[in-house]
């Protein structure tokens, strides 16, 4: 959230986004570079994360099943968390307004696995919704393809959001004008 409070509230606020829209490009294409930027920054992060860890194999024999599972699952979480504060940006002019958001947001996706109850529909529903309970499979090595969706589907939601909020950014300047 703290490196995604300014990709677009810092673009709104200096009044630079409504340049960024005029250009030639879609708002797709804008949310998807800033998303794209945002997600090398880690990745790269991530590639030395594994290059450390691959660096033990010289003297010790791994599970690299399991380590690949592991990254795919940071990976995962790491563009869902991405996705989240590019839409908590785009819904603020304010970039410690979007951080808060994005953090508060966050914590409620992890820890509304502790609501569930002992056997009702709800609590299935609430464990669901969890990411660390998706998190948790892929870091003990069991890839579940649902637990891939989730945050694929997760992700793309909040770029979705993101664009159409962007969007509408737009129509509401044209209508002002």
């Amino acid at each position: 959230p703290l490196i995604t409070m300014r990709v677009l509230s810092e673009e709104k606020r200096s009044r630079t986004l409504t340049l960024l829209m005029s250009a030639p490009i879609s708002m797709t294409e804008i949310v998807l570079g800033k998303y794209i930027g945002v997600l090398g920054f880690f990745f790269v992060q991530l590639l030395l994360l594994a290059l450390m860890a691959l660096s033990l194999t010289v003297g010790a024999d791994l599970d690299l099943g399991k380590l690949g599972s592991g990254l795919l699952g940071l990976a995962l979480l790491t563009s869902a968390f991405v996705a989240t504060g590019i839409y908590m940006s785009s819904l603020t002019e304010q970039p410690a307004i979007a951080a808060v958001s994005s953090f508060g947001f966050l914590l409620l996706m992890s820890i509304i696995n502790l609501a569930r109850s002992a056997e009702t529909a709800a609590g299935g529903v609430f464990s669901y919704l969890s990411m660390t309970q998706h998190l948790n499979s892929l870091l003990n090595g069991l890839f579940n393809s649902a637990d891939v969706i989730y945050y694929l589907l997760f992700i793309l939601t909040f770029l979705v959001l993101s664009i159409q909020r962007l969007d509408a950014n737009r129509l509401d300047r044209k209508s002002v004008v």
